[in-house]
């Protein structure tokens, strides 16, 4: 007898050349398939699946997976003949990208200039390309009002766009790419052609005048991008300095700098700034203090200014010596005449109640778990462990000899900063003090990085200013200093505790309390 049987057909082949294409939560897979696959599965997601059908007039089908999260993604690719078999899973790590890969607003392409061709051809420039530019879309409309976009690529710095109706605006974006093959587009947001060409703010074109000069400072020295080089006036008062930009320029904010020759010039403590077309009628856009330093200050606009005239105003001078100021600089959403170095006043960190500690549990244990701590931000020396109390918010000088948290000798807390030239207050505010027996302890700015020992608080050249904290319980000082040139300067406390219960018989602790420590210009 002849016996029958069943064998089972063989699986189909998995798909074939699989490539991933990544977009912003989505991916865009490839593959070639079986001759015989008829439909498959995509898995994603931890469970999710897409399905599609073989496109048969195609040797590389395409599959787009959408709803992914940003970050690495694995998906797994089956086919189905018309029997319902699957193929074993073919898998494929992608890297998917998220809105906000990139942080913060893209910045476009440094646009450089615009030549008009004939009366509809433009011919326009920019810079190189940086970073991850995929290219720069032009945006204009034709006659009939239509709306037409000419592509540039990376490697180009400039482009001719015919067929343009000058009179309709153009725009320009920057379109960023972190892969190649990516499948969307990051894009800088768009700016106005005709606007760009008034943003080249061309410092060096600026002719510059004051309403009187020292001759060994002239008024050109505030725009050679170097506030350390500063114009001085030739007579004290307040004094006017008036640019013309020899066209009409866009721009959204002013940049002043103070002058550094301290011993020479004084700073002034206010200005006014106007802007003119003509040089006759003029309109004031700001009207400010200026702080005593010399970090660059910025003063954006409430709304961009166009104007060829700018006149600025200083007044109310430090003291009675001729004014002085280092640089005058402009800027936009597309350039600034700023240095690259220029930064804000630096703060003390960690320096206001609340205090935040480092989460210790085990220091002064007498007093309850993870109350006292090492404030976060700040240096301290090896013997120094408690510098913020939880309950009370604020820095502190603390020990209990008593209760075996040994006092402390010659304990240090700091914090280092680079400081301009300037007039500086150290604004200290000071909270309870329970016993000014039971410590020695000297508030301190020094130049450099490190603090004095106690026994030279007020005596080591670093010095630049020292005061006895103990002097001041619920009270705030202001301890003044000024700098000549940028330095490093050191900020903090020294301090000595002693044993209050051998002195009082009845207080087992020294503390000195701090709600905040503030940094200010004079």
């Amino acid at each position: 007898m002849a016996g029958c049987q069943t064998v089972d057909a063989p699986a189909p082949d998995p798909v074939g050349d699989l490539k991933a294409y990544p977009g912003i939560g989505r991916v865009l897979l490839a593959f070639s398939v079986p001759e015989d696959a008829f439909a498959g599965k995509v898995f994603y997601n931890s469970g999710s699946i897409k399905k599609f059908f073989v496109d048969p007039s195609t040797a590389e089908q395409k599959v787009m997976v959408d709803g992914l999260t940003a970050g690495e993604n694995v998906l797994r690719v089956v086919t189905m003949d018309v029997s319902g078999r699957e193929s074993l899973p073919k898998g494929i790590k992608v890297e998917v990208y998220g809105e906000s890969f990139y942080p913060g607003a893209l910045a476009n392409r440094n646009f450089i200039s615009m030549t008009e061709l004939s009366e509809s051809a433009v011919r326009i420039n920019f810079s190189e390309a940086t970073g991850d530019e995929a290219y720069v879309v032009i945006s204009y409309s034709d006659a009939a009002g239509q709306l037409h976009e000419k592509i540039m690529s990376r490697d180009e710095t400039s482009v001719t766009v015919e067929g343009v109706d000058l009179d309709l605006p153009m725009t320009f974006r920057t379109v960023y790419k972190p892969t190649e093959d990516f499948l969307d587009e990051y894009a800088a947001p768009r700016i106005n052609i005709q606007d760009a060409a008034l943003m080249q703010l061309n410092k060096e074109n600026w002719l510059t005048t004051a309403s009187g000069s020292d001759a060994a400072a002239p008024v050109e020295l505030l725009k050679d991008g170097r506030p350390s080089t500063s114009w001085k006036a030739a007579q004290s008062g307040p004094q006017t300095i008036t640019i013309d930009m020899q066209s009409v320029k866009l721009f959204s904010g002013i940049a002043l700098s103070q002058g550094w020759d301290l011993s020479d010039g004084t700073m002034a403590g206010h200005f006014l700034c106007e802007i003119s077309n003509d040089g006759s009628s003029w309109t004031q856009i700001l009207d400010k203090k200026l702080a005593h330093n010399a970090f660059a200050q910025i003063f954006p606009l409430a709304n961009p200014a166009r104007a060829q005239y700018l006149r600025i105003t200083l007044d109310k001078p430090m003291d009675d010596r001729p004014i002085q100021l280092g640089e005058i600089d402009l800027y936009n959403d597309l350039n600034s005449t700023l240095g690259e170095d220029v930064s804000a006043m630096p703060q003390l960190v960690n320096a206001k109640v609340p205090i935040s500690g480092d989460g210790a549990q085990d220091l002064a244990t007498p007093v309850g778990a993870g109350r006292m701590q090492r404030a976060v931000g700040w240096n301290t020396s090896d013997e120094t462990i408690i510098t913020t109390d939880t309950s009370v918010g604020g820095l502190c000088i603390f020990s209990a000899h008593a209760w075996g948290i040994s006092n402390v000798v010659n304990g240090k807390v700091w914090q280092t900063l680079d400081l301009m030239p300037g007039y500086y207050s150290l604004d200290w505010n000071f909270g309870s003090l329970t016993d000014e027996r039971g410590v020695d302890a000297f508030g301190i700015v020094a130049k450099g990085h490190a603090l004095p020992d106690i026994d030279a608080a007020t005596s080591d050249p670093s010095v630049l200013a020292s005061f006895p904290m103990e002097n001041y319980k619920s009270a705030i000082y202001n301890q003044e200093f000024s700098l000549s040139e940028p330095t490093t300067v050191t900020i903090g406390w020294v301090f000595t505790t002693y044993d209050l219960y051998v002195i009082t018989g009845s207080i087992p602790w020294s503390d000195l309390y701090i709600n905040s420590i503030e940094l200010n210009t004079r």
